[in-house]
C-alpha cells in the first residue's frame, strides 16, 4: 500500500513538471514565394516561474535558422502574467520575420529555450516571380546603371537609392551580388535626407563598381528592402513591409575584333607619362639613369594594368625597381595610378636609341582603340670617366729611376749578396717541408676531393642562376607578347631553376609560389588555353608583376622564419 502511494505521488509530481513549461512554434502561412517573408511565432508558457519570468532577458537559440533562412531585424517580444486560483503563469512571445534562402520544401528546425524544444515546421517556397512591388505607399526604389555599350571587364557604375516617408525599425537591404562579375563597393551605405516635390524624404544609398567577367547577358538581381513600419503612438505595434527592385539585364560585348593582339585595357581614361633622373640627351657609360613610368587609368583596378613594355636595346642593361600602386576609390569609381621605375645602365660609348612606347587601350566612352605613347629618344653616350692617378705616387716627385752613387752601390752589393744567400736557404727549407707533407698524404686524389666537390657545386650554382635569368627573360618576353602557351612553359622552367627543384606542371609552380592573387591569374591562364570559350580577357603582362610580388612576399616570410625567437 505504501509503495503504491509513493508511485502515485511520483507520477503526479512528474506530470506537474511536464506541464510546468511549454515551448510552442507556429507560422502565419506555410506556402510562400521566393521573396516573401514568413512570420515565425514562438511562445513559452511557464506555470511555475510566475512574475520572475517577466524580468528574464533570455532568448531562444535562433542560430539553427541561419542555414536556410535570413532573420530580418530583431525579434519582437511581448510578455504577460496571470494568476488564477493562486496559480501563477507567465507567457513570453517572440515574433521573428524570416526570408528563405532557397526554394522547395524548407524546414524551420526545432528551436530550444530553457531545455524545451519547439516542433519543426515545413514551408513550401515556390520559385515564382516576386509579387512584392518596386514601390509601396511608404517605400520606393531608384536604380541607375552606366549607360551605353558595355564590354567584358569594363567598369560599370551601379547606384541604388531606397526612399522612405515613414518612421521604421529593423531596416535591412539584401547583400549585393552579381553572378559572373566582380563587385567592388565604392562607399559605405549611407543615410541622408532629400527634398522631392517640396517633401522631405529619407534615402538609403549604395554604390558599386561591377566588372563583368564574361560576355553575354549580365543580370543584376532585384534588391530586397525589408523594414517594420512603427506606430508613432505605440512602438510595440507595427507591420513588416518588403519591396523588391526590378532586376536589370545588360548586354556585355566581347573584346572587339579591331583590338590589336595585346592586353585588353577597357578604360574611360588612360595616360602614360615618364621622367628621367638624367635628361635623355647625353649619358655616360657605366652610370645608371632611373627611368620612371607613371600610368593613370580611370575605370581599372591595378590588376588590369599591365607593366610598361621595354624593348631589348643592345648595349643597355635594365634593373627594374619595385612597382608602386596608388589606387583610389571614390563614389565615381576606381582610379588607378601605377609607378614603375627601372635603372638603365649604358655599357659602351656611342649612340643609344630608346624606341617609342605604344600601349593600346579601349576608350569605353568613344568605343574605339587608342594608343598611349612615349616618344623615341636618341641619346649620346660618352665614355666612362678616366681613372684618377694612383695615390702611391706623391705629387711633385719624379717617377724616373735615380742613379746611385758609386759608394752606395758597393755598400748595397754586400747586403744584397747576404740577403740572396738567406733567401736560397729559406726556400730550400720550405721545399723540404712541402715534400714531407705531400709524402704523408694517403693519396693525391683524396686531397683534391674537397676542392673538386666545391668546384662542381659552384659550377652547378652558376648554371642554375644562368637558367633562372634566361627563363625569366623569356617569360617577360612571352608576357609582353601575351603568348599564353609560351607563358605557361616559361613559368614551369623558371620555377624549376629558381627553386632548385625539377618541375613538370604549372600546379607545382603554383604550390611553390603560394600566392592567392597569382593562383587566380594562373587559373585564368589555363582557362585561356583549354576552355572552349575563346573570348578570354586574359592579361599576360600582369603575370610577371604578380610573380615578383609573390617572390617578395616569399622572401619576407623566409627572413621572418629565420629570425630567432624573442623572450
Amino acid at each position: 500500500m505504501v509503495i503504491r502511494w509513493i508511485i502515485t505521488a511520483a507520477l503526479l509530481i512528474a506530470s506537474q513538471l511536464v506541464l510546468a513549461a511549454e515551448f510552442i512554434s507556429s507560422v502565419d502561412r506555410k506556402q510562400i514565394g521566393r521573396s516573401d517573408p514568413v512570420t515565425l511565432q514562438l511562445q513559452h508558457v511557464d506555470s511555475q516561474g510566475g512574475f520572475l519570468n517577466l524580468l528574464s532577458t533570455d532568448m531562444p537559440d535562433l542560430s539553427p535558422l541561419e542555414r536556410d533562412w535570413n532573420v530580418v531585424g530583431r525579434p519582437r517580444i511581448s510578455k504577460e502574467s496571470s494568476n488564477v486560483n493562486g496559480k501563477s503563469t507567465s507567457t513570453t512571445r517572440w515574433e521573428v520575420e524570416l526570408l528563405p534562402r532557397r526554394t522547395g520544401e524548407v524546414l524551420i528546425p526545432a528551436l530550444s529555450y530553457k531545455g524545451e524544444y519547439s516542433d519543426p515546421i515545413r514551408i513550401n517556397v515556390e520559385d515564382t516571380a516576386t509579387t512584392e512591388p518596386e514601390k509601396s505607399e511608404h517605400f520606393f526604389f531608384e536604380v541607375e546603371v552606366s549607360s551605353g555599350t558595355h564590354y567584358v571587364q569594363e567598369q560599370l557604375l551601379y547606384i541604388e537609392r531606397m526612399y522612405y516617408t515613414v518612421n521604421h525599425d529593423d531596416a535591412s537591404l539584401s547583400e549585393f551580388e552579381v553572378a559572373n562579375a566582380r563587385v567592388q563597393p565604392l562607399m559605405d551605405p549611407k543615410k541622408h535626407i532629400t527634398v522631392v516635390d517640396g517633401q522631405r524624404i529619407g534615402v538609403y544609398e549604395r554604390r558599386y563598381a561591377i566588372f563583368p567577367e564574361s560576355s553575354g547577358t549580365l543580370v543584376i538581381p532585384g534588391q530586397r528592402f525589408t523594414a517594420r513600419v512603427t506606430d508613432r503612438y505605440n512602438r510595440f505595434r507595427g507591420s513588416a513591409e518588403t519591396i523588391v527592385s526590378k532586376p536589370i539585364e545588360l548586354t556585355i560585348n566581347p573584346i572587339p575584333d579591331s583590338y590589336p593582339q595585346a592586353p585588353w585595357i577597357p578604360a574611360s581614361r588612360f595616360v602614360l607619362e615618364e621622367t628621367f633622373s638624367t635628361p635623355p640627351t647625353e649619358w655616360q657609360a657605366g652610370e645608371p639613369v632611373t627611368r620612371t613610368f607613371t600610368i593613370k587609368a580611370t575605370g581599372l583596378n591595378s590588376g588590369q594594368v599591365p607593366p610598361v613594355p621595354m624593348a631589348d636595346v643592345e648595349g643597355l642593361r635594365y634593373y627594374p625597381d619595385q612597382t608602386q600602386d596608388n589606387s583610389s576609390i571614390s563614389e565615381q569609381g576606381i582610379v588607378t595610378t601605377i609607378t614603375q621605375s627601372v635603372a638603365l645602365v649604358p655599357g659602351v660609348a656611342g649612340e643609344l636609341i630608346l624606341p617609342e612606347v605604344r600601349i593600346p587601350w579601349w576608350n569605353t566612352l568613344e568605343n574605339r582603340v587608342e594608343y598611349a605613347t612615349l616618344p623615341e629618344h636618341v641619346i649620346k653616350v660618352i665614355p666612362a670617366a678616366a681613372a684618377p692617378p694612383s695615390s702611391q705616387t706623391s705629387p711633385g716627385i719624379s717617377e724616373s729611376p735615380v742613379e746611385p752613387v758609386a759608394g752606395e752601390l758597393s755598400a748595397d752589393s754586400g747586403i744584397w749578396k747576404l740577403a740572396l744567400g738567406v733567401s736560397v736557404v729559406m726556400n730550400g727549407l720550405l721545399l723540404a717541408v712541402v715534400a714531407w707533407l705531400l709524402l704523408r698524404q694517403p693519396s693525391s686524389s683524396a686531397a683534391s676531393a674537397v676542392p673538386d666537390h666545391q668546384a662542381r657545386k659552384e659550377a652547378a650554382d652558376k648554371k642554375q642562376k644562368e637558367d633562372e635569368h634566361y627563363y625569366w627573360r623569356e617569360l617577360k618576353k612571352s608576357a609582353r607578347e601575351n603568348n599564353a602557351q609560351a607563358i605557361r612553359e616559361n613559368i614551369i622552367h623558371w620555377a624549376s631553376a629558381a627553386s632548385g627543384r625539377p618541375m613538370t606542371s604549372l600546379a607545382q609552380a603554383e604550390v611553390w609560389l603560394n600566392d592567392v592573387r597569382l593562383s587566380a591569374a594562373l587559373a585564368e591562364l589555363d582557362a585561356t588555353l583549354y576552355s572552349a570559350d575563346k573570348n578570354s580577357a586574359f592579361n599576360g603582362s600582369s603575370i610577371t608583376l604578380l610573380i615578383e610580388r609573390a617572390m617578395k612576399e616569399k622572401k619576407s616570410q623566409e627572413n621572418q622564419a629565420s629570425l630567432p625567437e624573442l623572450y
